[in-house]
């Protein structure tokens, strides 16, 4: 009985020696090269989820302009109490980890960059560019500040480095953030495995697996773009405004409603600022008012500016970072907005000053033939219709006359 029990202490010192290191034969990677919303948070909760699960460590691509706060503290929470070794990349050279980036970059186990690639700029800012005014401004600023702080002291980095980032808006080049401990290598790809393979006891060999959304959260990542979002809102408004002008088909008011709903469900993933969405409606109705008031393009002009800041002002930057309308879709927004505008005006203008196509006033200037005459009255043929008609001149049967006026159903022609 001694001996049994000795032996099964034995094994089990032995199976604790062998397995109290993890060894790994694979890796998963995935890319996070967009706006950091909800749909970005589920992604990578899924993945760690599923790394956990198979006792396999991550590799996170980064690339980010930044995101929603709320998003971010999701995806932080998920970093920093991952079961399986994290490794955070912004990668390729010239990627970004900027405002939301920058919290995502240094939760993880272990950060690294690219050569020529960047971090900084979480500053909170108001929906309009500007620094957050009152009260508000304290309380966001101090809740990003002790999240940041929070995220340094766990990874063991520089707090006061990572605090400037936030309250001064820092930004630093891959080579100055590893002087200053905000990531713990600059490396180019296969440097970088080969740390991550020594440090965490991962095989030369290892398979890298990449691992890609599925379709519900594609359709996520495209719905929450906001240069998508401006889109779709500009195709809803002009076409809601071609059924107004072109009734009765309800093909363009239907795709305008479909629009629209799309740009209801992204602004339940992105926060929209309501004020710049009026501005935008302002710019078009402005636009429409040119063409129906004389103002010499004062209308016009106060149109653009309009549009052009909603545009800017579209998503609430107090509950994000780092999310705007590209420059070039709001130019490519506001320059189609105007040509169209003045098509419309031209096409409006036109309907105004040509003549009827239809009823007797197209007969003015036409030839007729007289049917019937006698002492300066008689009777004319046009368009297989016969119409009374009177004259100055002498005419006879079969001449050919000009009709110059329309007196109610009588006309007055004179020789041809």
């Amino acid at each position: 009985m001694k001996k049994i029990i000795l032996l099964v202490m034995i094994t089990l010192c032995f199976s604790q020696i062998s397995y109290g290191e993890n060894s790994y034969d694979k890796i998963y990677s995935f890319t996070i090269d967009g706006v950091i919303t909800d749909a970005a948070a589920s992604f990578i909760e899924a993945n760690i989820s599923k790394a956990e699960k198979d006792n396999v460590p991550v590799l996170m691509y980064i690339d980010t302009p930044g995101g929603v706060l709320e998003s971010t503290r999701k995806i932080v929470q998920i970093l920093l109490s991952a079961k399986v070794p994290v490794i955070s990349y912004v990668y390729p050279n010239g990627a970004r980890a900027a405002s939301a980036g920058i919290f995502i970059t240094m939760a993880a186990e272990f950060s690294a960059m690219s050569e020529s690639s960047n971090i900084g700029a979480a500053h909170p800012v108001s929906s309009n560019g500007e620094d957050i005014k009152g009260d508000m401004a304290e309380k966001v600023l101090n809740d990003t500040t002790a999240l940041i702080k929070t995220i340094a002291e766990k990874r063991g980095k520089n707090i006061e480095v990572a605090v400037g980032m936030v309250t001064q808006s820092k930004s630093y080049t891959s080579s100055e953030a590893l002087k200053l401990n905000i990531v713990d290598a600059v490396v180019n790809h296969d440097e970088l495995i080969k740390i991550i393979s020594e440090k965490y006891n991962i095989s030369e060999n290892a398979d890298i697996i990449n691992l890609y959304p599925d379709f519900k959260q594609e359709i996520y990542n495209i719905i929450a773009n906001p240069d998508f979002l401006a889109a779709v809102l500009f195709l809803g408004i002009i076409l809601i405004m071609l059924e107004i002008k072109m009734p009765g088909t309800f093909v363009f008011a239907g795709l305008g409603i479909v629009c629209l709903i799309v740009f209801a469900f992204g602004a339940n993933i992105i926060p929209i600022n309501f004020l710049g969405i009026m501005l935008i409606l302002l710019g078009f109705g402005l636009f429409i008012a040119e063409i129906f008031i004389t103002s010499f393009g004062a209308l016009t002009v106060a149109g653009l500016v309009s549009l052009i800041f909603g545009l800017r002002m579209l998503f609430d930057s107090e509950h994000s970072a780092g999310i705007s309308v590209s420059l070039w879709v709001i130019i490519l927004i506001t320059g189609t907005t105007l040509l169209i505008a003045l098509l419309i005006g031209r096409l409006i203008i036109k309907d105004f000053t040509k003549r009827p196509s239809s009823g007797p006033e197209t007969m003015l200037d036409k030839e007729a033939r007289v049917i019937d005459w006698e002492n300066g009255i008689g009777r004319v043929k046009i368009y297989e219709e016969i119409w009374n008609a009177y004259s100055d001149e002498s005419l006879l049967v079969n001449d050919i006359v000009i009709i110059t006026n329309i007196e109610g159903l009588k006309l007055k022609v004179k020789k041809k």
